[in-house]
């Protein structure tokens, strides 16, 4: 029979500081399988699980066959009591031990077991995606379908399925929503581009078309002079747009608030042009090369937790295709090699992808430097020092010289949150399925998701 691997859950992503959500509030703390522990200490007559945990709406049936995508690092195991709701809402959570989980491969797989036959509770989750579903275990190995290891695209807590609370800002030209949609959450058309949301994001404008058969909640400024609508929120998407509301980003309040919401451990996911959202509230870790566009360090000031606005820029760049894309995290490389899906601007499907040389297309800015920052301290009185994560890299800039720069980047301001960056349309063309970058974001969607491993101290 196919024995687990079982982790030590103090920290199961040491380059992402993650390891998964720790509000269940039902862990004794043992593995002897008396309690939540429950999947360990069999002896004798023992059940076995098995399975693959599958990407929202990317499982086998919902996309063409070989499109399918799996879920790397999704926390599976067993409790004897159902875990305590996720909030709906912006919180932070620390890494706590999960006795007997384990933690799915590159390809989804996932083996636990000795179990204790029994009554459980089986928990499938990655940051705020989380299935839940009662579960006998019989004596033997069972391999589980996957309508029971596919990760819901609907917000149902009663049912047992939770998604992220995500605030979706539409863009001028970056349709990131269109793979919200191809995620199940929302429909798209035939073309691929999101038709609805159905009401599972909140949708913001900020220069871009609304979804037909949805709704704006307001514009993007309405939605930053607000902090406890912003606290609503799990992740926000501020995609690439042109500067219509770069008056907001004077206001001190609203750049506070963005702090504030990363702070208390918001999510949030900025692209090229619009990357101000970033760098002028956060201007210390990255350095954006072109000229007039980045913001610097100096700006802010945290002792006044105040903004000189006279040096903000506007982090618009200029545009190339980057045709050495690289995925540049292990983990990240091991899951997107070999993958297959439509190829993009020159259409078709190709595959596999090579993680380690992919076109990344539609950039709009280049990162000429990642800078280490304090971010706080720990329980021990210890600095805190944040070293910004390059997750993909590629050359093409045309200030960066022949050297891959970053491209995607992920890093941790003060407080519990994290910040995500990317030079590049996330979406450059209307398509069916997800190519390389795309699938670059769905992974990382999963991935900032994460609870914090060492949040600062007060």
């Amino acid at each position: 029979m196919r024995r687990p691997i079982l982790l030590i859950l103090s920290c199961l992503f040491a380059a992402a500081a993650a390891c998964g959500p720790s509000l269940r509030g039902d862990d004794d703390g043992d593995d002897d399988g008396t309690g939540d522990g429950g999947n360990t200490g069999c002896t004798g007559d023992c059940g076995y699980l098995t399975g693959r945990v599958w990407a929202p709406g990317n499982a086998p049936g919902m996309v063409p066959a070989g499109h399918e995508i799996p879920i790397f690092g999704a926390l599976v195991y067993l409790t004897l009591n159902r875990p305590a709701p996720i909030p709906q809402q912006v919180y932070c959570e620390s890494c706590l031990n999960r006795p007997g989980a384990v933690a799915s491969d590159h390809d989804g797989s996932f083996s636990l077991g000795p179990i204790r036959p029994g009554a459980y509770w089986l928990v499938i989750e990655k940051g705020q995606f989380r299935l839940e579903q009662q579960i006998t275990i019989e004596v033997g190995e069972r391999a589980l379908p996957q309508a029971m290891t596919t990760l819901p695209s609907e917000l149902d807590p009663q049912g047992g399925k939770t998604i992220p609370r995500i605030a979706m800002v539409v863009g001028s030209y970056d349709s990131l929503e269109d793979i919200l949609g191809k995620m199940g959450l929302g429909t798209v058309d035939g073309t691929g581009s999101m038709a609805s949301t159905m009401g599972k994001i909140d949708v913001y404008t900020n220069g871009g078309t609304v979804p037909a058969d949805s709704t704006a909640m307001g514009t993007l400024a309405q939605l930053v002079a607000d902090l406890n609508r912003l606290k609503g929120y799990h992740i926000i998407f501020i995609p690439c747009a042109s500067s219509g509301n770069a008056s907001a980003l004077q206001n001190q309040t609203n750049l506070r608030n963005l702090r504030q919401y990363v702070e208390a451990g918001g999510k949030l996911y900025v692209t090229d042009w619009s990357g101000e959202w970033m760098d002028n509230v956060f201007p210390a870790q990255i350095t954006l090369g072109d000229p007039g566009a980045d913001t610097p360090a100096s700006a802010y000031n945290a002792a006044t937790d105040t903004w000189n606005t006279g040096q903000f820029g506007d982090a618009d760049g200029s545009f190339y295709n980057s045709p050495d894309g690289e995925a540049l995290n292990q983990d990240l490389r091991a899951w997107l090699d070999g993958q297959t899906g439509p190829r993009g601007e020159s259409g078709g499907d190709v595959g596999p992808f090579n993680a380690t040389s992919f076109t990344v297309y539609d950039n709009w800015n280049w990162i000429s430097q990642l800078t280490p920052v304090v971010v706080g301290q720990n329980a021990e009185g210890m600095d805190i020092v944040d070293t910004p994560e390059a997750w993909v890299v590629g050359s093409g800039s045309s200030g960066g010289g022949s050297s891959k720069r970053p491209l995607t980047v992920t890093f941790n301001p003060p407080g519990c949150g994290r910040v995500l960056f990317s030079t590049y349309h996330t979406t450059p063309t209307v398509h069916a399925g997800l190519i390389p970058q795309e699938r670059v974001l769905l992974y990382l969607i999963m991935e900032i998701g994460l609870c914090n491993s060492n949040p600062p101290i007060g």
